[in-house]
């Protein structure tokens, strides 16, 4: 009688690859709106070089399973400072937001779902650290639910067209300390690109 092999767990390039195509979707209305991101297609060897230059290589004696929690960890959070970074910090610096700019309340609408995005993002990444004993993840876990709170608020507020320079300077400030820990603890937060609903 044949008994049938299992087929062998997929490797974390495979994992990483499962989970960067799953759609991501913000209630950014709170009113039962809901905006789907694209797909994010990645091939296996792409999904392994996304993850290996994110992050600095850990111990070798490290499970295979927290190289690949570190990477997703990290794109969570690296969206989440592309979407403030360009849409929200950026356009702040250019004067963008100030009153007779061109585009002004456009471009503070998309800076308020640019920010509910991060928040989203970043909501995600708390979710992770929630059930770890990874040092790295517990250390930045405990800068994260304070912050996505001020994203949230600040991306309120900006969506409906109110101008909160104090909350935009505040989340800068927030974010730098976040990359500071991060990198300070050898595995840096770099921004990634990824489309964001309705920008």
């Amino acid at each position: 009688m044949m008994t049938l092999r299992k087929p062998p767990p997929p490797n974390p390039a495979e994992r990483l690859k499962r989970k960067l195509k799953t759609c991501f979707i913000l209630d950014w209305s709170k009113r039962g709106k809901v905006a789907t991101m694209p797909t994010i297609r990645l091939s296996s060897r792409k999904a392994l070089l996304v993850a290996s230059t994110l992050l600095v290589a850990g111990p070798l004696q490290q499970a295979q399973a927290s190289v690949y929690e570190k990477a997703t960890f990290a794109l969570h959070l690296g969206a989440a400072y592309y979407a403030f970074n360009t849409w929200v910090w950026k356009p702040y610096r250019q004067y963008k937001f100030k009153v007779g700019a061109p585009g002004q309340k456009a471009n503070i609408a998309k800076a308020g779902l640019a920010l509910l995005f991060s928040a989203y993002q970043v909501n995600s990444a708390i979710k992770m650290t929630q059930h770890t004993n990874d040092p790295f993840l517990k250390s930045i876990g405990g800068l994260l639910p304070n912050f996505s709170k001020s994203l949230t608020s600040v991306g309120n507020s900006l969506k409906n067209g109110n101008f909160d320079e104090q909350g935009i300077q505040d989340l800068n400030k927030a974010a730098t300390t976040l990359l500071n820990t991060a990198e300070s603890q050898g595995h840096p937060i770099r921004p990634i690109a990824v489309p964001i609903p309705g920008l």
